[in-house]
């Protein structure tokens, strides 16, 4: 039996906005299109050429763009795509 692995890797540094970001949208949506700094990209990139990442089989994602942003450069090392699944994302607590 093939033994199977799953990491677990949250997003990378997002980017640090003040002020009015998004105008108009509640603020669930505004927080899953937070993108990456500079840094946060670089980083992720950096992270992507561990050796333990090397020969992923399948790569999910919530649908937030900074952890898709995140996922690329794993996908890309691998040559696969990123599974893109909502229900990935933070818990709405109201």
């Amino acid at each position: 039996m093939k033994e199977t692995i799953i990491y677990l890797i949250r997003h990378s540094e997002q980017l640090k906005i003040k002020g009015s970001y998004l105008a108009g949208e509640d603020e669930q949506v505004k927080n899953e299109k937070i993108i990456l700094s500079i840094e946060g990209e670089r980083k992720a990139k950096e992270f992507s050429e561990k050796e333990e990442l090397k020969n992923i089989d399948v790569l999910y994602s919530s649908n937030y763009v900074r952890a898709i942003a995140t996922a690329k450069y794993i996908a890309d090392k691998n040559n696969i795509d990123i599974n893109v699944d909502e229900r990935l994302g933070e818990r709405k607590l109201r």
